[in-house]
């Protein structure tokens, strides 16, 4: 039986008014504004992502913002379902709010006269929780405002669709962006206006000149952020081995146990294997057969085991470019990471390995172009408006459609940039009579005519502040 004392030690802020929230001070991302935005309306409001990306410090940075709107402080609940607790049953959900609404409101929730903020953190450790959840939002009034997080997105969204329809609204919260790395680390190098690259006639050359300011310390900066840098905590550690393991314990190894307990996976070490079986393979391209036939997996196994992956935010899959959205999603697919450090972590890349190896970190910062492009301008509605061109042995690593424009984007991460390699690009971009197309560079930044057609060489440092 859950305690009022115990609740009391998760939500001191009842008993001390002067209570400062130590991670209020700390830098904020940027989906802090948005969510604090959307704090009046009456949704449910469900944060999903990685761990170690700040979902937790997010919500008690919205606590310390009550607090400072004089929302009554007894009005403000928080709990943590950590991982220790394993899964628990919708039983243990409904007593802690029983507890919290008899012994710290001292009121039934059918009689609110004030809203509430009640703020339910990792709530994937508690099985069916959305039957609780809209028991209350929907007897309350309206009146609770829930606010949730999770590692799991399957257990986040694909179970409550029909029993929380119109009443929860979610929000992904990605690893750090290259621009929150330089916050949060305190960077003082002065930051761009955030640009477009089909506008890039118009950006060109405001971005010249600030790559001619700003080029050295921004390659120092990227590689760490490559490397290392996608974690909030991620510099305070300290070398480069000591966070490839904080990565691989503190997240993919707490992920990994999270899906082996929440999904039942008996071959644990099979499950593991292609974990890292595809986070070595990024960028390629992507045949479920083939990689069962590598590491002696039957087909429907390795299928699920890719869905609890996808939906642990570990992989994405992206689809060959068609005109039919239906056979596009049945046809050539590549991998890629949400977050690049995973695969930098299982390699034990050092920054300097960007030099010595750039044929692996061809595919690394593809991948990370990639995360770009598809916060950028990735669209819920469009399913097929972030893709690759593939015809036979032609292949371009990204096409972007977007207010029925075409941008191709090739990504070339080496120290010279072979013409002859970009005549897929070039005939692609006459074929289709487009304006230009754009080359993710190494670190070149320059506007060309290369067989008659334009291309933007942009560098990927560059790239990574589109966000």
């Amino acid at each position: 039986m859950i305690s009022r004392q115990e609740l009391e030690q998760k939500n001191k802020w009842w008993k001390e008014p002067k209570y400062q929230i130590k991670e209020s001070v700390w830098p904020k991302r940027e989906l802090f504004q948005v969510i604090t935005d959307n704090l009046s309306h009456t949704l449910m409001l469900n944060i999903v992502g990685l761990r170690r990306v700040g979902k937790s410090t997010i919500l008690r940075q919205l606590i310390n913002k009550l607090l400072q709107d004089k929302v009554n402080p007894e009005n403000i609940f928080y709990y943590l379902f950590d991982y220790s607790s394993q899964i628990k049953t919708p039983v243990f959900l409904d007593e802690v709010l029983s507890v919290y609404f008899n012994e710290i409101l001292r009121q039934n929730y059918l009689d609110l006269q004030e809203k509430i903020y009640i703020i339910l953190d990792e709530i994937q450790y508690i099985e069916n929780w959305q039957s609780i959840l809209k028991k209350y939002y929907d007897l309350s009034g309206k009146m609770i405002k829930f606010i949730v997080t999770g590692s799991q997105s399957v257990l986040l969204k694909g179970k409550y669709r029909e029993s929380l329809a119109g009443r929860i609204f979610d929000y992904y919260l990605p690893p750090l962006s290259f621009r929150e790395f330089l916050i949060i680390n305190k960077e003082t190098i002065e930051q761009p206006e955030k640009f477009d690259l089909f506008n890039l006639k118009n950006d060109y050359s405001n971005l010249y000149r600030y790559n001619v300011y700003a080029q050295n310390e921004l390659i120092t900066l990227s590689r760490e952020y490559l490397i290392t840098g996608q974690f909030p905590e991620s510099r305070q550690i300290g070398s480069s081995e000591n966070r490839h393991e904080y990565i691989m314990e503190a997240v993919i190894g707490k992920v990994l146990e999270d899906c082996i307990h929440i999904f039942n996976i008996n071959k644990t070490e099979d499950f593991k294997l292609v974990t890292y079986q595809l986070l070595n393979n990024i960028g390629s391209i992507f045949e479920v057969t083939n990689i069962g036939r590598e590491i002696a997996i039957v087909r429907p196994t390795l299928d699920k085991y890719i869905e609890y992956l996808k939906e642990s935010y570990i992989i994405e899959i992206l689809y060959k470019y068609h005109k039919s959205l239906i056979k596009g999603g049945k046809i050539t697919k590549k991998l890629y990471t949400p977050c690049v450090n995973f695969t930098c972590a299982i390699n034990h890349y050092k920054e300097s390995h960007i030099n010595e190896v750039p044929e692996a970190f061809g595919k690394i910062v593809e991948n990370i172009i990639y995360n770009v492009l598809s916060l950028k301008y990735k669209e819920k509605t469009l399913i097929n408006n972030i893709s690759f061109y593939r015809q036979r042995n032609k292949e371009i690593d990204f096409l972007i459609c977007k207010n029925q424009k075409i941008l191709p984007i090739e990504v070339k991460f080496t120290n010279t940039i072979n013409l002859k390699n970009l005549k897929v690009l070039t005939d692609y971009v006459a074929h289709k009579k487009l304006e230009y197309g754009v080359v993710i560079s190494k670190n070149e930044l320059d506007r060309k005519k290369i067989n008659g057609q334009t291309i933007y060489y942009i560098p990927y440092y560059l790239v990574l502040l589109m966000i």
